[in-house]
């Protein structure tokens, strides 16, 4: 279905919005990463369907169709996002977060209880608000993070346009990554420019509040998250089970996009495996 502009409630909130796969399908409601869209390489489509997912890509204030809007802390994600999921006949569900969605995929299941079945994470941002998890951090990255936490909000978008060539590099080879960062352009970088002032802030719950099963898969390698910190995250999570993605790459590799409908599509015939070793492909 092509992306739309979905008004969630009398309040006139409007948001981006795309669904694949299955429209009869158990509904899963993804967060696309730091810079990204509702819009989604056509592999998403091809792997939803079989599994019986009904994938619906929701666009955060400043992404995409979705008009910038201000956020206190994460938390409130749960709260802004129930008229949409009303709106769209979205009871029960599941929510996948990847990179910096993963704190709105927590924040889902914090939020709304059971009514979340199951959270899953592709190459997450960590619980970065704890001390000790972005410690694991290099020791360059801290002034970085003090910046996103204490600057200005004009300084820091500043800082993502002047960052939007080397996005634009190295996005080179994905014409949706590089639409989506032109549509980022468009709000002003507003939407980066909060997203890592929220992360960097507290999230205004705990992972100890995610009760919910969490599956995540991360690579080692990754040079952009550090595997150490996508590790103690998982620990801090009363029921998480972390798979070491063996592609060298912050991006999800289709084996992992693969292994995540292949489990979805086994949910509808058995709960998941709980626990929380770390495991490889």
């Amino acid at each position: 279905m092509p992306r739309r502009s979905v008004l969630s409630d009398g309040g006139g909130s409007t948001w981006g919005v795309a669904e694949y796969g299955d429209p009869a399908g158990h509904p899963l409601v993804l967060h696309h990463g730091l810079i990204g869209s509702a819009v989604l390489p056509h592999v998403w489509d091809q792997l939803a369907g079989p599994a019986g997912v009904r994938l619906i890509a929701v666009e955060r204030p400043g992404y995409g169709v979705t008009p910038p809007r201000e956020m206190t802390r994460i938390a409130e994600w749960a709260t802004l996002l129930e008229p949409l999921l009303d709106r769209l006949g979205v009871d029960a569900f599941d929510v996948l977060g990847i990179s910096a969605g993963a704190p709105y995929a927590y924040a889902l299941a914090a939020g709304f209880g059971e009514r979340v079945r199951g959270v899953w994470v592709l190459s997450g941002l960590p619980y970065v608000c704890d001390d000790a998890v972005r410690g694991h951090y290099p020791q360059a990255a801290e002034p970085v993070w003090a910046f996103y936490r204490e600057g200005p909000p004009d300084e820091v978008a500043a800082s993502f346009a002047a960052a939007a060539p080397r996005f634009a590099g190295a996005f080179a080879t994905s014409p949706t990554m590089l639409a989506a960062l032109a549509e980022v352009d468009d709000h002003h970088q507003r939407g980066p420019a909060r997203e890592v002032r929220l992360q960097s802030r507290p999230w205004g719950f705990t992972l100890a509040d995610v009760r919910r099963p969490v599956r995540l898969w991360h690579a080692v390698e990754d040079e952009q998250v550090p595997f150490e910190a996508v590790r103690a995250t998982a620990a801090l999570l009363p029921d998480a089970r972390l798979t070491e993605q063996p592609e060298p790459t912050h991006v999800p590799a289709e084996s992992s996009l693969r292994a995540l409908f292949g489990e979805l599509a086994e949910r509808r015939v058995a709960p998941p495996e709980e626990g929380g070793a770390t495991q490889r492909h």
